[in-house]
């Protein structure tokens, strides 16, 4: 997956990727890195909760099927977070499950995005100011 130049210029963002596959979620934070973001990733509920305090991402990219917990449940918990309220928080799935999809939408996701994720989407989500 290779990022690709946008017209526009992107201010360089904190972006957090939740993803429990340790080679995608890697994949991620080098294409966002390479896009000129500061990147952190996680790939359990716990650590991921850790972190977002910690870094205060504008963005969250959040596998929903997580070892450790639904991503809905991140999701919610990271809306409870005054720092956190301006975060763009955006489901990953690859189920097909209508029921996921609400969850996560019900949690506060911004949207739900289907696997895999075009890096044209990624680029727009974060350009999208």
């Amino acid at each position: 997956m290779q990022a690709r130049k946008t017209s526009k210029p992107v201010a360089e963002r904190r972006i957090l990727v939740v993803e429990d596959n340790v080679d995608n979620a890697r994949m991620l934070a080098v294409l966002f890195a390479r896009m000129g973001h500061k990147v952190e990733y996680a790939i359990n509920a716990i650590v991921a909760l850790d972190v977002a305090h910690r870094f205060l991402p504008e963005f969250v990219f959040l596998d929903l099927k997580l070892p450790d917990a639904h991503g809905a449940d991140v999701a919610r918990q990271l809306r409870r977070n005054p720092q956190l309220a301006g975060t763009r928080i955006y489901a990953i799935t690859g189920s097909t499950q209508e029921e996921d999809r609400q969850r996560a939408l019900r949690a506060g996701c911004e949207a739900v995005l289907a696997k895999p994720v075009d890096t044209e989407v990624f680029e727009t989500l974060i350009a999208g100011d």
